[in-house]
């Protein structure tokens, strides 16, 4: 049997962890995912007593699975890691935590985000694990009191902190929240000289959901510094920003060697779709070798058509009483044009009449003063066939 399908317990991982004198078994790393309750209580109990650079590379380990795979659930040994006292651990442990959208981790990343006592690393980690928080409160998904808190909390350390890498980490979550506060701070960071401040500043306009941003992010597309330019490509990306299109192609074609930059250029392209751009990714899979990145463009092929569906879809979705009724129309014509609307029981929204409507076509037939003629044709025509289909 492949060492990689053997059952393992988790007192067997600890044991290979203590061992320094040889290499930690790569299979083990699976007996983390996904712990039961003793197991988690033999692990905190063991944990103070694993050598420092085992927990450090076990945590980057873990994390790296993860990322390869959304079925291992090693957030238990995140939860550990974030009592350890070394700071490379606990910013380990937070990246870990990043997609555990467990409302539980929000004291305790407020709590490191404001004690000031701790390394700078460790509190700009937990300021940036707060954002995902802010947008789920955004949604509705977590208590409007404690989205509440944590944006006053964000805005205060923002406005006190002596760290700029934390104040920029708190900038980019709160780019989630829609805080009256949180545009002019995303204009002062966007105007600051230094390259890492505008870094930030686009990360943040991405998240925001805001097309107010559009025209800072086009502006930075092609930005000097690397940085710069991958968070604007991105945000271009988050926003469907269907202007960037064409720079993103010729970019694409032009600077499709660099590996960082390709692959943002490929994640916002699909993310805006329009034509052209599955050519290009065809072109591009021409040129490419790795199969990993293969993979990689394949799946932005299928997010590509999911995106352009989606905006056929939206373009089919016609508001007709906004074209057919004017403000200087009385309440009887008003009610006319209404009753031409069809509404659908089962999916709540309007009929055939928003599918590809016409306007002028529309206008045409309501002008038309041979209406009832084209309905008696059609009538005569239908009564014809029908009279074929009984002679039949």
């Amino acid at each position: 049997m492949d060492e990689y399908y053997q059952v393992h317990n988790i007192n067997e991982a600890i044991n290979a962890l203590i061992d320094e004198s040889k290499p930690f078994p790569p299979a083990l790393l699976y007996t983390f995912s996904d712990l039961s309750v003793d197991d988690i209580r033999i692990l905190r109990l063991a944990w103070p007593n694993l050598p420092l650079m085992r927990r450090r590379t076990l945590l980057e380990d873990l994390t790296e699975m993860a990322e390869r795979d959304n079925l291992m659930m090693f957030e238990e040994v995140g939860k550990i890691a974030l009592e350890d006292e070394d700071p490379d651990v606990i910013v380990s442990a937070i990246d870990l935590l990043f997609q555990a959208e467990d409302s539980r981790l929000i004291p305790i990343f407020l709590r490191l985000l404001q004690n000031v006592t701790i390394d700078e690393r460790v509190r700009a980690a937990a300021a940036n694990a707060l954002g995902p928080y802010v947008y789920l409160g955004e949604l509705e998904k977590i208590r409007p009191e404690l989205l509440q808190s944590i944006v006053e909390i964000l805005l205060k350390i923002y406005a006190n902190d002596v760290s700029d890498l934390v104040r920029r980490r708190v900038l980019e979550s709160l780019g989630y929240s829609s805080h009256a506060a949180v545009p002019e701070l995303l204009r002062a960071a966007y105007f600051r000289p230094e390259a890492t401040w505008q870094e930030s500043a686009m990360f943040a306009m991405g998240k925001s959901a805001d097309e107010q941003w559009q025209s800072f992010v086009l502006a930075n597309l092609e930005h000097e510094n690397l940085k710069v330019r991958l968070q604007a490509i991105h945000a271009a990306g988050e926003l469907a920003l269907f202007a960037a299109r064409q720079t993103l192609l010729h970019m694409l074609n032009q600077e499709y060697k660099n590996e960082e930059l390709r692959h943002e250029l490929v994640w916002a392209l699909s993310q805006i779709g329009g034509e052209g751009i599955e050519a290009a990714f065809y072109r591009l899979m021409d040129r490419i070798d790795d199969d990993e990145e293969l993979t990689i463009i394949e799946d932005a092929l299928d997010e590509l058509n999911f995106t352009n569906d989606k905006s056929i879809f939206e373009l089919m979705n016609v508001d007709i009483d906004a074209d057919l009724i004017h403000d200087d129309e009385n309440e009887e014509t008003r009610a006319e044009n209404e009753a031409f609307e069809v509404i659908d029981e089962e999916t709540d929204g309007t009929h055939f009449l928003s599918q590809g409507y016409d306007p002028d076509e529309w206008q045409h037939y309501v002008d038309d003063d041979d209406w009832d003629d084209d309905f008696d044709d059609l009538d005569d025509e239908d009564d014809d066939e029908f009279d074929e289909e009984e002679d039949a």
